[in-house]
Formats: structure tokens, sequence, C-alpha cells
């Protein structure tokens, strides 16, 4: 739905090709007759008459055709409207041809309606131009919108698919706990709480401060610490300049996420995690390496979901505006985003 301030927008664009048009016609008329009174009185009442036609036409006719996608109609209508438009034009210099005749106005050549061409190019190529500028106006108007509306959507789509994920691996966790250390288990609950907080009030926002969004980091990897205790080894740099630049949420969660998801950590093959970010005036470098155990696994064919929802978001948010590498070798996974905000 349209925020006021776009309506707004939207309808101030209107006027300015209803503007247009006027000019159009008073340019048209000028050089013709010696009445500037003539050539001002003539546009302004003829696009008072047929703008509620094109109006009907662009707001009403338009949107819905194309909701239905019955473009075949619309056609018609156009034509139907323009025609009609193009009557209104030739019933106005009739009119005016009429009151240079009873000499309210001097005569003229635009008004002479004893040129036969008039009859042929006043009718329906007028109203085809007043329809093709309005209604091209308002399909633009309606294509951005309904862009804007799939983009929104694809967003808060690819947005919740992570929250899930995240919650049943750390709730998860959390029920195991409870079965051995009642204590850590509740220690990480409160913990989760806090980025549980975040997720709900945050998840949903099209953007946030640095500062919040590193903070969830911080506080996810402060959990897996705790989950992952003496099997593997965490460092991580956290360089920003300006903590209020803003961002989409969740964003760098995933790449957080697979680290700790796929690092080796077992007794016997203790792993480690390195993850810097570094954010200086309108860039944003974003890396994470983790080792990858020694041990053959099989790969399963669930994975990679996280990864690939992260990438479709970056292509809606930061089209040309972001680099994303990710290296593997049989013992380092290694990933980096770079983002020009």
């Amino acid at each position: 739905m349209l925020s006021v301030k776009e309506r707004i927008k939207d309808n101030y664009t209107i006027l300015a090709c209803w503007v247009m048009l006027f000019f159009a016609l008073w340019l048209q008329v000028i050089p013709e007759t010696t009445s500037l009174t003539e050539a001002t009185l003539y546009p302004t009442l003829t696009l008072l008459t047929v703008s509620p036609i094109t109006t009907y036409l662009s707001n009403t006719l338009l949107p819905k055709a194309i909701k239905h996608k019955t473009v075949v109609v619309f056609v018609f209508q156009f034509l139907g409207c323009s025609v009609l438009i193009g009557v209104v034009r030739f019933l106005y210099m009739y009119l005016f041809a009429f009151l240079e005749n009873e000499g309210v106005f001097p005569l003229s050549e635009y008004f002479n309606m004893n040129i036969p061409t008039y009859y042929v190019f006043v009718l329906i190529p007028t109203g085809i131009a007043i329809n093709l500028c309005i209604c091209g106006v308002r399909f633009f108007q309606e294509n951005l919108k309904l862009k804007k509306t799939l983009i929104e959507y694809q967003l808060r789509t690819l947005q919740h698919q992570i929250t899930p994920h995240f919650m049943f691996n750390v709730l998860n966790h959390i029920h195991i706990l409870m079965q051995s250390d009642v204590d850590l288990a509740s220690d990480l609950l409160i913990k989760y709480s806090e980025i549980l907080r975040y997720q709900l009030y945050n998840g949903d926002r099209q953007h946030v401060t640095l500062e919040q969004d590193i903070q969830f980091l911080k506080d996810f990897i402060a959990i897996e610490e705790i989950r992952w205790e003496g099997k593997l080894t965490v460092s991580s740099s956290w360089k920003i300049e300006d903590a209020t630049k803003e961002i989409p949420a969740l964003l760098f969660i995933t790449f957080v996420e697979n680290a700790f998801k796929h690092v080796s950590k077992s007794d016997f093959e203790k792993g480690y995690i390195h993850i810097g970010f570094e954010q200086a005036e309108s860039r944003i470098c974003f890396h994470v390496e983790n080792s990858k155990s020694t041990l053959s696994i099989k790969k399963r064919n669930t994975g990679g979901v996280g990864l690939k929802n992260t990438k479709e978001r970056l292509e809606i948010l930061y089209p040309g505006k972001y680099e994303l590498s990710v290296a593997e070798t049989d013992r380092v996974y290694r990933t980096k985003l770079i983002i020009q905000l």
C-alpha cells in the first residue's frame, strides 16, 4: 500500500503531465491567432473537460486491466476514450470558430473549420496522444508499485527462512543440556532470549543499525562458544567507523551460523573460527574462516539453503554493489563478503 508521501509524489507527476499537455496545445494555437485570451482559454477548457475521461481510464480501467490481465479489453477502452476526447476537442474547436464568426475573438487560421484536414487530424490522434501520456505515466507508476511489493515480499520470505533454522539449532541444544547441565542450559536460554528479542522486533524491519546487527552476531557467537566450550577456538575482530549506518537485518548471520555448523569440533580434533568485520565510509568487508574436520563425512543434500537465500537477498538489496567469494579446501572453509552501501 502506497504511503501518503508516495501518493503525493505520484499526483504531482500526473499534474506535471497535464501542465505539459496544456503548453503543447497552447503552443499549437498561439502562432495562428492574435488573441492571447483565446489561445489560453481553448486548451484550458479542453483539458478540464477531457481530464475526467483520461483519469477514469488511467486510474480505474488501467489498474483493473493490469490486475486481471485483460489487455485486449483495455485496448478497446483506450480507443473508445481516445475517440471521445477527440470529439470533445472537435466540439470546442467548433465553439471557438463560432465565437470568432460572431466577433468575440478575431478570426484565425487555427479555428478555420473549412479546412477538411481538421476533421481527420483532430478526432482520434488528439485523444490517443493525451491518453498515451497520462496512461503511460500511470502504467509506469503501477509497474513500480508491483515491483516494490514483489521485492518486499521476497525480502520478507527470504529473511523469515533464516529464523526457524536458527531457532531449531539452539533450542535443540538447550533441550540436550537440560538432561546433563541445568545451570548451563539456563544461562544459554537467557542469552538466547536476547537473540530471540532481536529477531522478533527487528527481523521484519527493512534496516537496522550496524551496532544492532553486530551486537546480535556477538550474542550468537557467545551462545555458540558456550555450546561448544573446549571443542573449538573462536576469535573475532570488529572495526566499525560509523555504528549508526543502516543495513538490512540478519544479513550476516548465515555465514556465522554455517561456520559453527561445519567447523571441526570434537574431543580429539579441536577446530577454530576466525571472524572479521570492517566498515569504513560506505564499504563493509566481512570474512569468516573455519577449520573443517579431517574425518570423511557424507555430504547432505539439504545443505546450502541459508547461503542460497542470502545470495538472493544480496541480489535484491545490492545488485552490482557486492562481491561474495567462497573458497573451500580439505581443511579450511573461507567466506568473504564486500558491500558498497
